[in-house]
């Protein structure tokens, strides 16, 4: 895949369109749903691991991208003022670099990014509620629903480019919500010594400089995906 600053308007329109379209955008109804019915703890948390894992995987697309979303927007707008009152919120409270993300995205706490103490697994119920409204009454499903309307319609690049980074900041600020947390579902299962002891291995490799990360476009490559 492109660079998102290399695309062209119709490749970024096509873009536009797989974000969209992302699943976490139909786990969230889901959960929301399940919210509003006072479902039981054992729906929510079903549900909450589909929506942590589509959070994820939302954000293997913005990997490569690392451009200053306020960059070239007119600083008199309302919605530069606001994208910027954002990230300075984001950037002020954010513990991690995009490296350690990357890797929490796998699974993988770096030696520099330590686990965060509160698990998820093991919040009491009146947290892991509060927890759950503060996730699906996130901006990025405000951002997404404005996004989606401007693909509808003959819009310019000019004004989908600045949905866009609405929506990219949007998905900053539910990462950040999510930062001070440790999720792993399969937490308290056995895993397998010698599985355990390469992933050590490839870890202590990345950081020793001995071995990179594979990036995304190349992946999408090897597998055949435009």
């Amino acid at each position: 895949m492109k660079k998102i600053t290399e695309m062209n308007s119709t490749e970024f329109r096509e873009f536009l369109h797989i974000l969209v379209n992302e699943e976490l955008f139909k786990s969230r109804e889901r959960l929301a749903a399940l919210l509003v019915k006072k479902s039981s703890q054992e729906a929510l948390e079903a549900e909450f691991f589909h929506f942590h894992g589509d959070t994820e995987d939302l954000g293997f697309w913005f990997e490569e991208y690392e451009e200053d979303p306020l960059n070239g927007l007119d600083p008199h707008t309302l919605l530069a003022k606001k994208l910027k009152r954002q990230r300075e919120y984001i950037l002020a409270n954010r513990k991690t670099t995009l490296e350690q993300r990357i890797f929490r995205r796998m699974g993988i706490y770096l030696d520099s990014d330590p686990m965060p103490k509160k698990k998820i697994v093991e919040l009491p119920l009146s947290e892991f509620h509060e927890l759950l409204h503060l996730l699906v009454t996130q901006d990025i499903f405000a951002s997404r629903g404005r996004l989606a309307a401007l693909l509808e319609k003959d819009t310019s690049t000019a004004q989908l480019d600045a949905a866009f980074r609405e929506f990219f900041v949007a998905y900053e600020l539910l990462e950040l919500a999510l930062e001070d947390y440790h999720y792993d579902p399969d937490e308290g299962l056995e895993i397998r010594s010698e599985f355990a002891e390469e992933l050590d291995r490839r870890v202590a490799d990345y950081e020793d400089g001995t071995a990179k990360l594979i990036p995304m476009e190349k992946v999408f490559k090897k597998l055949g995906i435009d």
